[in-house]
């Protein structure tokens, strides 16, 4: 394959990227790499990417190097990858929805869920009413209707982590009966379910 994808199937960032080529059906091939090891980062991953963190996809048989899994979703939904459909969203109010929902994943959940770890669960209340705010977005069956967008794709290696600490969440328990159906809906797409991992890293 002319595309190639450096990761670590136990990072989150690098599970939504791995999300979104699966989804996309986008030929690549896959390296690993041991981010904690013995003898450090390979010196060839570090010239792809000197700050040395996954993912990194690099496309036209190199001739393109993609680093920041943000950067690399957007390049992804735009059709960057050869042989692999673009997924970008039907119109622009559902764009709009999937801005929306990156923007709450990155700059809300992620702080708040880092958090609430890091204190030993003193703020688990706090992630539980963020939780329950988001549950009210989620349109069904994925994030933002009827197709898989980038979205679900950012939104699904946090929320599935959170889920496997905390939960299972429900509604009953939390007030959570969208992100529960729509968790129910990921693990039973392919593309999905082929990044789920025993074990796994939180996100820092």
């Amino acid at each position: 394959s002319s595309t190639q994808f450096y990761t670590n199937k136990m990072c989150p960032y690098a599970q939504k990227v791995w999300i979104a080529l699966e989804t996309g059906s986008c030929p690549y091939e896959m390296t690993e790499i041991s981010l904690y090891g013995p003898g450090g980062k390979p010196d060839w991953f570090l010239d792809l990417n000197p700050d040395g963190q996954v993912p990194v996809l690099t496309c036209y048989g190199g001739a393109k190097i993609y680093i920041d899994s943000e950067f690399i979703l957007d390049k992804i939904s735009e059709g960057i990858v050869e042989g692999g459909g673009a997924l970008a969203a039907a119109d622009d109010e559902t764009e709009k929805k999937v801005e929306e929902w990156r923007h709450l994943i990155a700059n809300r959940l992620n702080p708040v869920g880092k958090a609430a770890v890091q204190r030993g669960g003193k703020n688990v209340k706090e992630l539980m009413g963020l939780l329950k705010e988001l549950d009210g977005k989620v349109e069904g069956p994925y994030l933002c209707g009827d197709k898989v967008t980038t979205a679900d794709c950012a939104a699904f290696p946090f929320l599935w982590r959170i889920n496997d600490e905390y939960g299972p969440l429900t509604e009953e328990d939390h007030g959570c009966g969208n992100i529960r159906a729509w968790l129910d809906k990921c693990l039973d797409t392919p593309s999905f379910k082929k990044t789920v991992q025993g074990a796994w890293w939180w996100w820092w």
